[in-house]
């Protein structure tokens, strides 16, 4: 096949995984823009919220184990659609349903049903696209990551919070089909196939992917990234409205910003990746002690808003320059392996194990020790990954 070829398959494949996979992203930021709003109906705890998180987490996290490995076995177009219809009518029934025992088990399923979607979408890019277009696309992957708190936040401006998850649900489903359609038609037209899935060993991958290169130094990088992605930025809108006094609807409009401007994090690691001639370790390193750095910076500007909003941006871009190195450059690269999706599943399965603690532990902290305590936690993790890093060889 031609060059041409090759980029114009590769464009309408990144194109089609790269929008459909929004909607985990916007999902997934639903409960964290809504909080506010929740705590001031009174139907709701800290602690509720914090539960219904990590309940989110721990369920997409062993879905992601179960789910990655079924990922290289079954067509990607069935768990793809199937993840965004069950997360769909979760969504819908939580915003009419006010028993908690039903809310946490509805959330569970939001957690399980967004766990389809990552690994065989990746699967289908690293599998049926060239290395190097796969690793732009997988570039753009990320990028799109962060504007799902931007539309989280246009929708919970627009809607309450029982519209928000209605609307959002509503819109996972017409999602879904659409990307069945689209699949269904690239499979006739012969511009994907998954002749490598027919390689899977089923679970016994599980056990194959400790012998890949770095995989072991990427779950904890992947277990760090995922804690403050999820659990840093989950009390981000609380922190802006309790700490740093900001109304909840300025509270709303930076964090959707800051994610706008996160978005530059996929690129600037892909040129920091060339600009250290594909050394990732050395970037990890500098990445960490920045964060470290800026995590400092906000205990010392607490009485300056725009210091402290600036830090804490800055210290997540640092974070995020390791997470992207893991999500855009590291597993698009095991495409040959034919088993990326498990690969995929399990870094996210142990992040996101990870993060369902720490955000259990984040609720309780804000409300013993307060704030301060909180980012002391959020200075640890970048200091255990820095460690992590300096004894740790590139190759």
């Amino acid at each position: 096949m031609s060059k041409k070829s090759e980029f114009s398959k590769a464009l309408q494949i990144g194109t089609v995984c790269v929008s459909s996979y929004m909607v985990s992203y916007y999902m997934r930021n639903l409960l964290s823009v809504s909080s506010p709003a929740m705590l001031q109906s009174n139907l709701f705890t800290k602690e509720f919220l914090g539960t219904l998180s990590s309940v989110y987490m721990l369920t997409y996290a062993v879905g992601q184990l179960f789910n990655g490995v079924i990922g290289d076995i079954v067509k990607p177009k069935w768990m793809i659609t199937g993840g965004m219809i069950l997360c769909g009518l979760a969504s819908i029934c939580f915003s009419f349903i006010t028993l908690p025992l039903i809310q946490i088990a509805l959330f569970a399923m939001i957690g399980f049903s967004l766990s389809m979607l990552r690994g065989p979408l990746v699967k289908t890019i690293s599998e049926n696209t060239q290395p190097d277009h796969a690793r732009v696309i997988c570039t753009f992957f990320s990028f799109v990551g962060f504007s799902g708190p931007l539309i989280a936040s246009l929708l919970s401006m627009m809607f309450d919070w029982r519209g928000t998850f209605l609307v959002g649900g509503i819109t996972a489903i017409i999602i879904g089909a659409l990307v069945y359609c689209i699949f269904s038609s690239f499979e006739r037209k012969g511009r994907i196939s998954y002749s490598v899935s027919q390689k899977s060993d089923g679970f016994k991958n599980i056990f194959r992917i400790f012998t890949l290169k770095h995989f072991v130094f990427y779950v904890l990088v992947g277990a760090i990234a995922e804690i403050s992605a999820a659990s840093i930025s989950f009390w981000i809108p609380t922190y802006f409205v309790e700490t740093l006094n900001l109304s909840e609807t300025m509270a709303k409009t930076i964090y959707s910003s800051m994610a706008l401007i996160k978005g530059v994090v996929p690129f600037l690691t892909l040129f920091l990746f060339h600009a250290f001639k594909q050394k990732d370790i050395p970037i990890v390193r500098y990445s960490y002690l920045l964060a470290i750095i800026l995590f400092f910076g906000m205990k010392w500007s607490v009485d300056n808003a725009y210091i402290n909003i600036a830090c804490l941006l800055l210290a997540q871009i640092a974070i995020g320059i390791s997470s992207s190195l893991l999500w855009s450059i590291y597993i698009p690269a095991q495409g040959k392996s034919g088993m990326v999706s498990t690969v995929n599943g399990f870094l996210d399965f142990s992040g996101y194990l990870f993060a369902s603690g720490a955000n259990i532990i984040f609720a309780n902290v804000i409300g013993n020790l307060g704030w301060n305590g909180v980012i002391n936690l959020w200075i640890l993790m970048p200091a255990l990954g820095l460690l992590l890093a300096l004894f740790t060889k590139q190759e």
